[in-house]
């Protein structure tokens, strides 16, 4: 039957997957290809950072590693054959999500629906913004919609595109967490953590 492995294997599989801290056990990384071996278990690769867990300390004491993988199975593969991993940025825990896309998607000019945020209510010049909606509205729909259009222009003259400004930060985060696979530096490590707490 076609049947996927995918996790935390808590295991690099070999030398490359690891950057600093104990050198990874022949033993044990023979055992795990033993494993993947006699299921018939493949890694389909994936894109993102190399590594999916890391142990969040100063350069000094930096650890990394890919642990969290997918393995497939040939009929598997035959099923899904557009299938592929995604590491994406790791920010709140120390390992990366991973999304297994069975199928590439097709994003057509997709309308996102409006979106109460409750960070509004903390704001003073929020409550004219219902008001003025409410205001000379005849009907319950035209004050939805009155208060919908005014909310999303004073969100965005107020705040700015949040998702804007985090889609741009995420995307930094994730060129250093690549670059830290490939080259750590001190200066990586901190750039980093002060652009996690601006996420934040």
């Amino acid at each position: 039957m076609p049947w996927v492995l995918a996790g935390d294997f808590n295991e690099p599989l070999m030398e490359e997957d690891k950057f600093e801290g104990k050198a990874v056990s022949v033993n044990r990384s023979h055992l795990f290809k033993e494993c993947l071996d006699k299921c018939n278990m493949i890694d389909i690769g994936f894109s993102g950072p190399r590594f999916t867990w890391t142990n969040r300390r100063e350069f000094q004491t930096l650890i990394q590693e890919r642990i969290d993988r997918v393995f497939v199975n040939p009929s598997w593969c035959v099923l899904y054959s557009e299938a592929r991993v995604v590491h994406f940025t790791r920010c709140h825990s120390d390992h990366c999500p991973i999304l297994l896309e069975m199928q590439l998607r097709t994003i057509l000019g997709e309308i996102r629906p409006f979106r109460f945020q409750t960070s509004w209510l903390l704001e003073p010049s929020f409550p004219f913004v219902v008001t003025h909606a409410r205001r000379d509205s005849p009907t319950l729909g035209d004050a939805v919609n009155r208060f919908t259009q005014a909310a999303i222009r004073w969100n965005g003259s107020h705040f700015g595109n949040i998702f804007t400004r985090k889609k741009n930060l995420l995307a930094r985060i994730n060129g250093i967490q690549q670059a830290l696979s490939v080259k750590p530096s001190i200066f990586l490590v901190n750039l980093e953590n002060e652009l996690l707490k601006e996420l934040d």
